[in-house]
């Protein structure tokens, strides 16, 4: 059975990632997994803790012919997007090296896959186990984010885990499930800074999951010792992943400091910086981690958001459970609140099953909700494994009370509503807002554009017969690697750098959805309206112009062709 499941969750994945460019995050991401790998330098972008890196990386350690030029300027001056592109598309051929980093995310979707068939059967049974792991196979949230090397996935990967284990453990407490949960957090921390979420998550567990045959002291005794447990493998596995050296660079003057709170740091997240100072200052953790906690703080303040047609650097409060309701499939959304509407019951003798299932997903989405950092579905993804387990209750409800021809009719439904999406999983929107075709009007960035849909357009300028294409880009891949000719647009990355922009109007115009609803909306906002001749994976809106729009244009005979 987990076979059958790990040869088509692979083949839906291979299929899909080969046929997309790559997204913003993940040449920096594989960049610097290949640095960190090889060198053990962790300068150059410390802004994440290196684990998910450097698993991506690792397939490339045994491959021949390579390049990494660190004699460079943006070497030196840690420019690492700059970094990144020279290392992918001038020194080396990307797609070569990104179909092998993709594939070991790919990996963890097999293994989380795996946990929530493991954790499903346990209690519900091997019948309604299946079904759940074919929800988790089928869902477009999960596709999209496990074949790419970003750290998102791994994190919901170890934050499932540790749940998991933990509740393992209130069933029967064991070394073996003790140590799991211990290197689950442990893996967690190293793998993205939004783990420390997993503190109130388990504290909350451990202090309500409170089991009548023992006593108050007892629990607390537990309690405290597995989180004393959990302390001192974190900081162990934060160590161990940065070679147990404080220094950032192997290098013998390598102590660079490359944060430093500003004034309006301190003022907007006092509490954070002093503590990050804090521990800085006495060096309790490695530089770089610490670093990264400053900058990821600093990073999540004034991001530019995209809800519905309005715009905001500060977010609104209820971002996520809107992105959640029009991204999730009306299937699992059905199943889950079916699952909500029968808390009351018992699931299977394991009431506490509720609680270690509901209480994660609330936690998590209501401390996302209120960083305003609204930027992507993706920041609450670690809620979804346990979603799709907790539909496990309604499913097992179903198969008691309804016929099985229905039943393969519910599983039609989920399969239809994937069909139409396949190979564009991060594109997806369900039936509420019409589908993923009314996407852009909502939503933006990584729910929708994340610069995935070079290849796309390719195939679509190749189909039709366009030689050059005037195009605002919204992503840091090079469209020349996949043999676009085309003229910049405000909105395209300056890597390569690129001269004024030049336009060859009449003709066709395509723009990132990202550049036209929020990076350049004013001046794409003529584009808006008009309907599109094509729409290149839902990212990329196609136009047929036959006037300049804008004023202070370049003449139309000044082109430069990339």
């Amino acid at each position: 059975m987990l076979l059958v499941f790990a040869i088509i969750f692979s083949a839906l994945e291979v299929g899909s990632y080969t046929r997309k460019s790559a997204t913003t995050d993940e040449p920096r991401h594989l960049t610097d997994g290949y640095t960190e790998l090889m060198i053990g330098d962790y300068r150059l972008d410390p802004e994440h803790p290196p684990l998910l890196r450097l698993w991506a990386a690792l397939p490339l350690r045994f491959m021949k012919g390579i390049t990494l030029n660190t004699s460079t300027l943006d070497w030196e001056q840690g420019q690492s997007i700059a970094f990144a592109y020279q290392f992918l598309y001038r020194d080396n051929d990307a797609d070569h090296l990104l179909y092998r980093a993709r594939f070991m995310t790919v990996l963890l979707g097999i293994l989380l896959g795996i946990l929530v068939y493991v954790w499903a059967r346990e209690l519900f049974g091997f019948g309604t186990a299946v079904a759940v792991l074919a929800l988790y196979c089928l869902e477009p949230n999960i596709l999209a984010h496990a074949q790419l090397v970003t750290n998102d996935f791994g994190v919901t990967l170890f934050f499932f885990g540790a749940v998991y284990f933990l509740w393992r453990s209130a069933r029967k407490f064991s070394i073996g499930n003790v140590l799991g949960l211990a290197a689950c957090v442990a893996l967690a921390h190293v793998s993205k800074h939004s783990a420390v979420g997993l503190w109130p998550i388990l504290a909350t567990l451990l202090i309500c999951d409170g089991r009548g045959s023992q006593p108050l002291r007892s629990r607390l005794f537990r309690g405290a010792a597995i989180l004393t447990l959990l302390i001192a493998t974190t900081l162990l596995g934060i160590w161990s992943i940065y070679r147990f050296r404080y220094s950032p660079t192997p290098l013998i003057h390598g102590h660079m400091r490359l944060f430093t709170p500003t004034a309006a740091d301190n003022e907007q997240a006092p509490l954070t910086m002093a503590v990050v100072g804090w521990i800085s200052d006495h060096h309790l953790l490695p530089n770089a981690y610490v670093i990264g906690l400053g900058v990821r703080r600093k990073t999540m303040i004034g991001r530019m958001a995209f809800l519905a047609g309005r715009i905001s650097d500060s977010g609104w409060w209820y971002y996520f459970p809107v992105a959640f309701l029009i991204k999730t499939p009306l299937s699992v959304l059905v199943l889950f609140g079916l699952t909500l509407c029968w808390t009351g019951r018992k699931w299977n003798g394991l009431p506490q099953a509720r609680l270690y299932l509901l209480t994660p997903p609330v936690i998590f989405m209501a401390v996302a909700m209120m960083t305003g950092f609204d930027i992507g579905l993706r920041h609450v993804l670690p809620i979804y494994p346990f979603v799709l387990v907790a539909c496990g209750n309604a499913i097992s409800e179903l198969r008691k009370r309804v016929r099985p021809l229905l039943q393969l009719a519910f599983a039609a439904v989920c399969l239809v509503e994937l069909v139409p999406i396949c190979p564009n999983y991060l594109a997806f929107f369900n039936g509420l807002i019409g589908g993923s075709r009314n996407g852009y009007k909502y939503l933006a960035d990584s729910n929708l554009d994340w610069g995935q849909d070079l290849k796309e357009l390719k195939r679509w300028m190749d189909t039709d017969g366009i030689d050059r294409i005037n195009l605002s880009y919204f992503g840091m891949a090079d469209p020349a690697y996949y043999g676009i000719r085309f003229l910049s647009l405000p909105g395209t990355a300056d890597y390569p750098p690129q001269p004024t922009h030049y336009s060859e109007i009449p003709g066709y115009v395509a723009v990132s959805v990202q550049n036209l609803q929020v990076i350049e909306r004013d001046f794409y906002a003529p584009l808006l309206p008009q309907k599109p001749v094509a729409v290149i994976g839902y990212s990329i809106r196609v136009y047929w112009v036959d006037h300049r729009w804008w004023t202070n244009a370049p003449p139309s005979d000044s082109t430069v062709d990339k």
